[in-house]
């Protein structure tokens, strides 16, 4: 029956592309570039985003916490701020507060000193309780992501294999976070968002329909930029210099997509099996012999091959101002840097992190140009 279901949907659906896996090719053509990135100080335990503050220090979310980053390559650090929940996307507003999401809390509003001045934590009496990322316009306005209603940030895994209809939002609020409303719902989650160019849209990656999309301010209509991406899209960052920078947190695979059609089994799946076993995309490549596995990845001679189907891979892409794929840094299946959160230039320099060998990293010097 599911094979049927399968033929149905894929002959008489519009969106039955949707389940097909794009091939890497074009612009995202696999390669190793990622994998010449140069750590930068010591690692960073659960790196996932950050953004460089008016006092030319870098701000890095860990965990629960908020590094500040100073020194050559940043690699003094000290604690900025301790909050009550998983630490995700930051941007620095023009009046020099940091905006983090924070999982279970909402969006908070941190001093130059780490000091709390202010929290967006519902929208229209609905908890914000998976902010995933937050950017600001030139005015002043806040974009936020929300992720899901159903699971917080750090169960974006148990959120993909559940399928539960897209529950995410993007949330617009003014500078001082009052006047909170939901210019686009249904996301299936949204993990990035940066300012299009000319300022009227919004840049929203959606990670479960792998898309991205354009977002009216004045109104929320949207407009597909990207409807099929090879991987799943994590933040997005507007680069002056040259268009976007997207990092993609993990690929697609034909295992992972077969077994999202087959609720019983991921119903079974998560009720008996570790999540750390789970048949999905990983921000780590692991070593447990009891790993989930498509035949490809069987290693010969001792050797994992680069082209194998990924448990964890790593993916940065540049995009031109229109939103469109113009090159992209690979750490394939062998690789080194895998689970890429985030990336953006920070001054003349393009920096990234890896979540998943919890780095940040340079990019070589050929991204910056």
């Amino acid at each position: 029956m599911a094979l049927v279901r399968d033929v149905i949907d894929r002959v008489l659906f519009p969106n039955r592309e949707a389940h097909a896996v794009p091939v890497l090719d074009g612009p995202f053509s696999p390669n190793s570039r990622l994998d010449n990135a140069r750590p930068l100080g010591e690692p960073i335990d659960r790196i996932d985003d950050f953004g460089f503050g008016p006092d030319n220090a870098l701000y890095v979310s860990s965990d629960d916490r908020i590094l500040r980053c100073t020194g050559r390559d940043f690699a003094d650090r000290s604690v900025f701020a301790q909050l009550p929940g998983q630490v995700g996307g930051l941007v620095w507003t023009p009046d020099d507060r940091l905006l983090a999401c924070v999982s279970g809390v909402g969006v908070v509003a941190l001093s130059l000193s780490g000091q709390t001045v202010g929290k967006l934590d519902a929208v229209a009496g609905a908890p914000i309780e998976c902010p995933t990322a937050v950017t600001v316009a030139e005015d002043g306005a806040v974009y936020v992501c929300d992720g899901s209603r159903y699971n917080r940030s750090e169960d974006w895994l148990p959120d993909l294999i559940q399928q539960r209809e897209p529950s995410g939002r993007l949330i617009a609020c003014g500078a001082d976070l009052a006047g909170a409303r939901v210019i686009a719902n249904r996301l299936a989650w949204p993990a990035g968002v940066a300012m299009a160019s000319g300022g009227s849209e919004v840049l929203v990656t959606e990670s479960w329909s792998h898309r991205l999309w354009a977002v009216a301010r004045d109104g929320g209509a949207r407009r597909n930029i990207v409807k099929n991406f090879a991987g799943y899209p994590a933040r997005i960052a507007a680069d002056p210099a040259s268009g976007f920078w997207m990092a993609f947190f993990g690929m697609r695979t034909q295992l992972i997509e077969f077994i999202l059609r087959e609720r019983e089994f991921c119903e079974a799946m998560m009720a008996n099996v570790p999540r750390e076993l789970w048949i999905g995309p990983k921000v780590e490549g692991g070593f447990d012999y009891r790993e989930p596995t498509q035949i490809g990845r069987i290693k010969k001679l001792g050797i994992q091959k680069p082209w194998a189907p990924p448990r964890a891979y790593g993916l940065v892409a540049r995009l031109d101002r229109e939103g469109d794929p113009v090159e992209s840094w690979h750490s394939r299946v062998d690789g080194r840097l895998h689970g890429m959160t985030s990336v953006r230039r920070v001054g003349g320099r393009v920096l990234a992190a890896s979540r998943g060998r919890n780095l940040l990293v340079e990019l070589p010097v050929e991204a910056t140009r």
